[in-house]
């Protein structure tokens, strides 16, 4: 197994500075082989929550979401691995809960960028102990597709509206909360840009307000297979959303209220 990650004070305040950090070889091979074995299950019997942004021809964006509630392999990382324990320390948060997970593939030659966008606007929560936890399964670099962040975003105060991640068009219906997300591409030196290659077992973890995008997958025989796992902390409240695409059924919570129940269950402590 993987020494367990325990952060300093200062990688802590830089986290909450930058809004993302990159930890190294914090999953085994155990845990990467649980998740190789969750994505075989989970591409061969997708959800209805799935899709592929791609056009025909064009190679393949795929994305689909809350495997752990029906791959076993899934609920078991989420439930027995160290994610827990690294959202906990960076959060300072005493639980943490499992909102969703997202797996995402873009195979060699599919153009579709994933559009600038924060995680937190798709989902029925306010509050600000809300990090994704993006777990690569092959290496990724800039060819392939690796992640971008706009160092410092989680901070500016904004939540914009939400778009299709694969296609970047506005979504109709959707709360405009404080318009479209800035054209990062066409000012590129008005924004420092964070963005790390990877191999499996590091892990990106990054605030859900936080600006972020990836490049297209331009390789000619480099997958890009993820998992975006969505976590929060003690501050998350039930605030219902226009737009919520994870969601099939809402729970029956109070606005403004816990989100603790069986469809957002708590993963840590266990």
């Amino acid at each position: 197994m993987s020494k367990l990650f325990s952060p300093t004070n200062e990688e802590i305040q830089q986290w909450r500075a930058d809004g993302v950090i990159c930890l190294r070889g914090v999953f085994s091979s155990d845990w990467q082989d649980l998740l190789e074995d969750g994505f075989d299950q989970s591409v061969n019997s997708p959800s209805s929550l799935s899709k592929d942004y791609a056009e025909v021809g064009k190679g393949s964006f795929f994305t689909d979401h809350a495997m752990h509630r029906r791959v076993e392999p899934i609920n078991r990382f989420v439930n027995q691995s160290p994610l827990g324990d690294y959202a906990a320390a960076l959060m300072s948060a005493t639980k943490i809960n499992l909102v969703d997970d997202h797996l995402l593939v873009k195979e060699p030659g599919t153009q579709n960028p994933t559009y600038w966008h924060q995680d937190q606007p798709y989902f029925n929560f306010d509050g600000e102990d809300f990090c994704s936890v993006w777990i690569p399964l092959d290496p990724v670099d800039a060819q392939n597709g690796t992640m971008r962040f706009v160092k410092g975003s989680h901070l500016w105060g904004k939540q914009f509206h939400p778009v299709r991640i694969g296609a970047g068009d506005i979504i109709d219906g959707a709360e405009d909360f404080d318009g479209p997300a800035p054209d990062i591409d066409a000012n590129p030196e008005g924004y420092e840009i964070l963005s790390w290659d990877l191999i499996p077992g590091d892990c990106l973890v990054f605030h859900g307000k936080m600006l972020h995008g990836a490049f297209a997958n331009l390789s000619l025989d480099a997958r890009r297979r993820a998992f975006s796992i969505r976590l929060t902390g003690d501050d998350i409240v039930w605030a219902p959303k226009k737009y919520a695409p994870t969601e099939n059924v809402l729970p029956d919570l109070i606005q403004g209220g816990s989100i603790e129940c069986a469809a957002y269950p708590r993963v840590w402590p266990r």
